[in-house]
């Protein structure tokens, strides 16, 4: 007989430090506060073409470092158990051979042995092309370099539902997909403040940060979501289908061992 796993680990991967709370901060939060889960982020640069602050908090060349440190500030902020960086340039993640990306996931994979993947659905939500390429090296893994005996049982895109007001108030051209389309939804209104003083931990992005949810600057957190959206693209579940009708509320749904 089955029995439900006690030991869960769940790896996201992103491609800037930021990506892991904007796109992902109420699931981080919601996890964190279960004991037997285990959050583990690879993200594939320091955000280097990122603006330092206005005013400037720093100069450009020392963008990165600090940007590593306001991802690990954030990460700790949400309870994230492990933090990994690669070494690549922003904005140039998708001139990176995928079979490259590939194996620095797969080592993550073989390292934490998680069962559950995320990573930015194909259109990258904001059409980023390091998304994009994050996205693609992920899903290429799944398809062609995990074997049957790997522990990953599940892999998950986020995204935002095309109704979603996020789509449409901030300016910035975003995709998204048809709610109908989405499997999963982590919702969780109690871990609103925490998400919001993560996303306030990436201080050089306070623009970007204050565009997107806007008051938060001021400790007004209405706008900081309290609902992360889903999209399981891959399983290797036996006798499991999936039904967008019916909204799973946990990531690990149906995964036993």
């Amino acid at each position: 007989m089955s029995s439900t796993i006690s030991n869960k680990t769940i790896l996201f991967i992103y491609a800037h430090p930021d990506d892991e709370t904007f796109a992902s901060g109420i699931t981080l939060a919601s996890y964190a506060n279960q004991e037997d889960t285990r959050l583990s982020l690879l993200c594939a640069t320091r955000g280097q073409a990122g603006k330092p602050g206005n005013p400037p908090l720093c100069t450009p060349e020392e963008l990165p470092a600090l940007r590593e440190a306001e991802l690990r500030e954030a990460c700790k902020i949400l309870g994230m158990n492990r933090v990994e960086i690669l070494d690549y340039e922003d904005k140039h993640v998708s001139d990176v051979p995928k079979e490259e990306l590939a194996g620095h996931i797969k080592k993550m994979i073989d390292e934490e042995q998680p069962q559950i993947l995320v990573t930015f659905a194909p259109h990258g939500i904001s059409g980023h092309p390091d998304h994009i390429a994050i996205s693609q090296a992920t899903k290429y893994v799944v398809d062609h370099v995990l074997d049957k005996s790997s522990s990953v049982k599940k892999l998950y895109y986020v995204t935002i539902p095309l109704n979603s007001p996020f789509t449409s108030k901030q300016g910035t051209p975003t995709n998204g997909d048809l709610i109908e389309n989405i499997t999963t939804i982590i919702e969780n209104e109690q871990q609103q403040e925490q998400v919001a003083k993560a996303l306030l931990a990436h201080r050089t992005q306070h623009m970007s940060v204050e565009r997107v949810f806007p008051g938060i600057g001021s400790h007004n957190y209405e706008n900081v979501r309290t609902k992360n959206y889903y999209i399981l693209a891959w399983h290797n579940l036996t006798d499991y289908i999936v039904d967008t009708d019916v909204k799973e509320a946990d990531l690990f749904a149906h995964v036993t061992e």
